[in-house]
């Protein structure tokens, strides 16, 4: 396991000033997204503060770049994997284009972060790449039914605390998108907006996870956005490059 430390911060507000600064705004509209409630804040005394993750969320969705699709994004996934079956099926100028973007993920931690800044810009990174991966759908589900739901045999990938490093009861994983509506009929599962406790990516076609593979994990913990989920998606991403290296499944 790679492991570096880097501060982070849990919670953090900052002033309006500085959040219209990051995102190259005037402080009207930081002001004008806190009533909209785009930008979640809060008022201390007579000034208003502003959630830093979810400042980060804004500020991601207005930088350049769109993501990969989801038959790229797998691409990448099987070459981290070495899925001899997986890259056979790509065509020639595919697999040219996986292996280039493969090697400038990679490059990114090259280095160890320094600060969280280096942190969020590779989280961000990931995000953006595999953001098309799978449909991401959330759901609540009654507190008592998710050890039973975590052990259900139709996931084919789910995250793990005793691998993700990050503990939590919540249930997030890949199934088939035939085993959805069958999987939320079992276990009453409410579709949630914002709360939810359980995540369901559902799979492209003819697509499966790969339960043991470390770039997926990286990618699903990078789309938490918290600072530890994503501290660790970066401590993952540079032992797929340390395997890289050493030529090592």
């Amino acid at each position: 396991m790679v492991v570096f430390m880097v501060n982070v911060n849990v919670n953090v507000n900052v002033s309006v000033a500085e959040a219209a600064h990051r995102l190259g705004v005037g402080k009207p509209r930081i002001h004008q997204r806190i009533a909209d409630g785009s930008l979640r804040a809060e008022r201390i005394g007579s000034q208003w503060v502003v959630d830093e993750l979810s400042l980060l969320r804004v500020a991601e969705h207005r930088s350049p770049g769109r993501p990969l699709s989801a038959r790229s994004a797998w691409a990448l996934i099987a070459l981290a994997e070495r899925d001899e079956k997986a890259i056979a099926e790509l065509a020639p100028v595919e697999r040219v284009r996986a292996k280039g973007r493969l090697d400038d993920l990679l490059a990114r931690v090259a280095k160890p972060p320094e600060a969280e800044a280096d942190v969020r810009s590779v989280a961000s990174l990931l995000r953006a790449v595999f953001r098309n991966r799978a449909e991401r759908q959330a759901f609540k589900a009654a507190s008592a039914d998710l050890p039973a739901l975590r052990a259900d045999a139709r996931w084919q990938s789910l995250v793990r605390p005793a691998i993700s490093g990050i503990a939590s009861p919540d249930v997030d994983g890949y199934l088939a998108a035939g085993d959805v509506q069958r999987l939320s009929q079992d276990y009453l599962l409410v579709p949630a907006e914002g709360d939810g406790n359980v995540v369901v990516h559902v799979l492209p076609p003819a697509r499966r996870a790969y339960p043991e593979s470390k770039l997926l994990l990286a990618a699903d913990l990078a789309e938490r956005r918290g600072p530890r989920e994503e501290l660790r998606a970066v401590e993952l991403l540079r032992e797929v490059a340390q395997c890289e290296q050493e030529g090592s499944p």
